[in-house]
C-alpha cells in the first residue's frame, strides 16, 4: 500500500535532471511531485522503473526523464513554460495548479482502489471523542506513506483548534497497519489513514478492526490525474498516450505490474472531473506554508525530506 497509484505513471521514467529545452521524438519530460515519492527508496524506484518501461514502451513508443520538484505550484510553472510536457498531481493539487497554469488539460486520471479517495480519523470505540475537537492532548498517529490528501485532511479537521488538540504525532517505520494496531492496544490515541488501508485492516485484523471506530471522515477527492498544457501536445499524442495507458491492465504484463503497485489501472477523465476539483478547490485552498501534518512527517524523515 506504500507504492502510490501515481507512482506507476513515472515509474517509467529514470530519474534525472531535465536539461534540454525540447524533448526528443518519442520522448516527453515528466514533471512529478515529490511527496508521491515519500518513503519509497531511490534504489525501489529504479527497481520498479525497468519493467514499467518496457510495459510504457509496448504501449505507448515513448520514453523520458523525470524531474521532481516539492512544489505543486512549481510543477504548475514548469508546464507553463513548457519546460516539461506531462505533469502528475493528486487531485487536489491540480486544482492548485490550475489556479497557476489555467490551460492544463486531465489526460489520465488513476482508478483509486476501492474507487474512491477518503481519508479519515480513527480511534477505539471506546474512545468518549465525538469530534476531532475532543482529541485535546490527544495526538493522532501518522503512519509512514501518508497519502497527501490524507495529511490535507487532518489539517482542515485541525482549523481553528488548539495547537495540542489532535496534533500530529509521527513516529519511524510505522506502517498504516501498525498505526492501527496503536490505537486498538490502546498505545495511541488516534491515527490517520486513508479508506485503501483501513479496508486492508479490516481483511487482516478483523477483531481489532472491530474494535474501532471512525472519529471522522473526509470528502471524496477527486483521483490524481496526469495532465498537459493545451497545445503542448498534438491530438495524436494524446489518443496514444490515453488508449495506450487505459488499456495497460488487458496485458499479462500490465497485470502484473498493475498488482504489484496495488493499481487498479488507468481511466479517461470523468466527464465531471473539473466539477470534483471545483469542488475540492474550495474545500482544500492552496496553503500558504507546508501543513502541520506535513511538517510531522519531514520531522521524522532522515534528511527532512
Amino acid at each position: 500500500m506504500r507504492v502510490f497509484a501515481c507512482l506507476a505513471v513515472v515509474g517509467v521514467f529514470a530519474a534525472a535532471d531535465v536539461r534540454a529545452a525540447d524533448p526528443a521524438p518519442g520522448q516527453l519530460k515528466i514533471g512529478m511531485l515529490s511527496g508521491m515519492f515519500r518513503d519509497v527508496p531511490p534504489a525501489t524506484l529504479q527497481a520498479l522503473a525497468k519493467p514499467f518501461a518496457e510495459l510504457m514502451r509496448k504501449q505507448v513508443g515513448y520514453t523520458g526523464d523525470i524531474e521532481v520538484l516539492d512544489d505543486p505550484l512549481a510543477l504548475a510553472d514548469r508546464l507553463k513554460d513548457k519546460k516539461v510536457q506531462l505533469g502528475v498531481f493528486h487531485g487536489f493539487e491540480f486544482a492548485w495548479a490550475k489556479q497557476r497554469c489555467d490551460d492544463l488539460l486531465p489526460l489520465i486520471v488513476t482508478r483509486p482502489p476501492g474507487g474512491k479517495v477518503r481519508a479519515m480519523v480513527v480511534v477505539l470505540k471506546s474512545h468518549p471523542a465525538t469530534t476531532v475537537a475532543d482529541l485535546k492532548g490527544e495526538g493522532v498517529l501518522i503512519p509512514r506513506g501518508a497519502k497527501a490528501h490524507a495529511l490535507a485532511f487532518l489539517d482542515k479537521s485541525r482549523t481553528g483548534l488548539d495547537e495540542s488538540v489532535a496534533k500530529p504525532a509521527a513516529k519511524p517505520l510505522q506502517t498504516p497497519e501498525d498505526a492501527l494496531n496503536a490505537v486498538a492496544t490502546g498505545e495511541a490515541k488516534a491515527a490517520l489513514v486513508d479508506a485503501v488501508a483501513l479496508e486492508g485492516y479490516q481483511i487482516l485484523q478483523p477483531s481489532a478492526f472491530k474494535g474501532l471506530k471512525i472519529l471522522h471522515e473526509s470528502e471524496e477527492f477527486p483521483p490524481a490525474v496526469v495532465c498537459y498544457r493545451k497545445g503542448t501536445l498534438t491530438d495524436d499524442e494524446v489518443t496514444r498516450i490515453r488508449t495506450g495507458m487505459t488499456a495497460a491492465t488487458k496485458t499479462a504484463s500490465g497485470k502484473m505490474l498493475m498488482t504489484l503497485w496495488n493499481l487498479k489501472g488507468f481511466d479517461e477523465p470523468p466527464a465531471d472531473y473539473q466539477t470534483a476539483l471545483d469542488t475540492i478547490l474550495k474545500a482544500y485552498p492552496c496553503p500558504a506554508e507546508p501543513t502541520a501534518a506535513e511538517k510531522a512527517i519531514k520531522a521524522m524523515t532522515p534528511g527532512g525530506k
